[in-house]
């Protein structure tokens, strides 16, 4: 406005240009009208570039000029903020970036130069018009752009005369520049949804849109008819109608994809640019889940131990077992013949792909299912097949493998009803009670000190085999007075070596080096060795004629 001011003032100097000159110069002179007619020019010539410095609009590369109408003929209707047609108000029309000539457009609108828009990788433009039709009442986001007309709805004249609705857009904005009317739009920059590699993740979606996310591609669809789903004895997410009946089954609503609803298929991974607003996206594990059932319980000892009189002494000791952080639930105690065992248990289990959606729509996610469904189920399985009758506390160590098997087939069939797949069940080691213990520890301590003993024993034998080895023992010299037998008489040995014995009746002994005595002596082995060697003495009646001949 100061420049048109100023414009006018110098229209005006030089419309009193001559009467002005002749102020200072005589009317009289010659050229006098050639000074006049130059002043005139001067004047205009200021005013034209006063208004020229008012008639331009100058708009950076990365720049756009928004216009906002201040003097017009015509105003804009109550319901409308942005003009289309020339009224008074902020316009629809942008400039882009360059020159624009525009006579007076400083004067009758207010410019402002305002940064393109730009969204980098990994995020998304959310959308809010200010103007345009308003939303029907079952509406909760505006309509989506026409397919292949996104870029033009973004233009505001477009989108105001082409039924553009105001408020929240389902239509985003994918990583780019755009030029954006800020009088007419507001955005908000998201991230984008990413999916990562062992997850899927299952939409609810709060529209009615055609969908291109992906390698999920679907067109609006004509009927979103809702199908109630249960699972199979396989446990696949099917129509409930082809489930076999069974009151202890889950069941679910799915809808076609792009419906009002959870869909019944599920992202695989990868990179979503997703609505918030429009599609509500949980994450679900396609992994092996490890739940585990650890801890809070006190594990007791009984240890059996040798003093010095060769006594077993026994020591009771005890120890306080914490719940490890990331547990599923403490360590189940089933009661077995009279006793509380803890036991401590570890579950895999899986949920498929195509049963993600099934499971989120009927429990809703994996937490909700460990939770609410799965650690009371297999708490209340492990009591009842651990304790059934005819079980006994030892069956846990000593048939593990088979109480396994029984656990994991009567847990596999209430996984399925919720769409878990039970991969496998492992039980840890059993606190089990130290009483039931101790005999056992004392079998296998007398069991070691046998094995000891003998070992002993034959260690020592072969220590023996080995010594006589060593120092063999010489033969006896040959002794020609013996006859039949071996046998060497107190008579044949001389009447001088002749010795009577008791015990025979006067008669003389035969003495022998072999076996078959009825008494014995005993004399040292000619080795040297110390050794006491066993020689048995015979008695025979003197009578004998061959033992007393010479």
């Amino acid at each position: 406005m100061f420049w048109v001011v100023v414009a006018i003032l110098y229209f005006i100097l030089a419309a009193v240009a001559p009467a002005l000159l002749s102020l200072f110069v005589n009317r009289a002179r010659p050229d006098f009208r050639t000074l006049s007619l130059s002043l005139r020019v001067v004047f205009v010539v200021i005013a034209l570039t006063c208004l020229a410095a008012t008639s331009y609009v100058h708009v950076e590369s990365d720049e756009i000029a928004v216009l906002n109408k201040i003097y017009g003929t015509t105003s804009l209707p109550g319901e409308h903020i942005i003009a289309t047609d020339g009224e008074k108000g902020p316009q629809a029309e942008i400039l882009t970036p360059g020159w624009h000539p525009w006579f007076l457009v400083n004067v009758i609108y207010q410019v402002e130069n305002k940064k393109v828009v730009s969204i980098p990788s990994g995020k998304y433009g959310f959308l809010n018009a200010k103007d345009g039709a308003p939303l029907r009442p079952d509406q909760f986001l505006a309509d989506a752009f026409p397919p292949g007309r996104e870029l033009d709805m973004l233009d505001a004249e477009y989108f105001l005369t082409h039924g553009g609705q105001r408020g929240p857009q389902t239509t985003i904005l994918t990583p780019g520049i755009y030029r954006l009317n800020t009088y007419l739009w507001d955005l908000s920059i998201y991230n984008a949804v990413d999916v990562a590699e062992g997850f899927v993740a299952v939409v609810k979606s709060n529209v009615i849109d055609s969908v291109q996310f992906g390698n999920l591609v679907a067109d609006k669809p004509a009927s979103c008819l809702q199908k109630t789903v249960s699972t199979n004895e396989s446990g696949e997410a099917v129509a409930a109608q082809e489930a076999k009946t069974d009151k202890g089954k889950l069941t679910a609503i799915l809808v076609p994809v792009g419906c009002i609803g959870i869909w019944e298929r599920a992202l695989q991974p990868g990179r979503y640019y997703a609505n918030e607003a429009a599609y509500k996206i949980t994450m679900m594990s396609t992994r092996v889940q490890t739940w585990e059932f650890k801890g809070g319980y006190k594990r007791r000892y009984i240890d059996l131990s040798l003093d010095q009189a060769g006594n077993l002494k026994q020591t009771e000791s005890s120890k306080d077992v914490p719940v490890p952080q990331g547990s599923a639930d403490p360590a189940i105690t089933p009661f077995v013949e009279g006793w509380l065992v803890p036991l401590e248990l570890r579950v895999l289990a899986q949920v498929t792909p195509d049963n993600a959606p099934f499971v989120v729509a009927s429990v809703g996610g994996l937490k909700e299912i460990e939770d609410n469904i799965m650690v009371p189920t297999i708490r209340s399985i492990v009591r009842n097949v651990v304790g059934a009758q005819g079980r006994h506390v030892l069956d846990l160590a000593d048939n593990r493998a088979e109480l396994e098997h029984a656990v994991e087939d009567a847990i596999r069939p209430e996984g399925l009803r919720a769409g878990i797949v039970i991969k496998e069940v492992k039980f840890g080691d059993p606190a089990l009670p130290p009483e039931l213990l101790v005999s056992r520890l004392r079998q296998q301590l007398a069991d070691q000190l046998q094995v000891t003993y003998q070992q002993e024993q034959k260690a020592q034998t072969q220590r023996i085999e080995t010594e006589k080895a060593r120092h063999p023992r010489p033969a006896a010299p040959q002794d020609h007075s013996r006859k039949a037998g071996g046998c060497l008489t107190d008579r044949a040995a001389g009447p001088a070596n002749r010795r009577v014995d008791r015990r025979s009746g006067g008669r003389p002994r035969q003495r022998c080096g072999g076996s078959g005595g009825a008494a014995e002596q005993r004399r040292r082995s000619p080795t040297g060795t110390g050794r006491t060697i066993k020689q048995k003495v015979i008695y025979m009646p003197a009578e004998v004629p061959w033992l007393t001949s010479s």
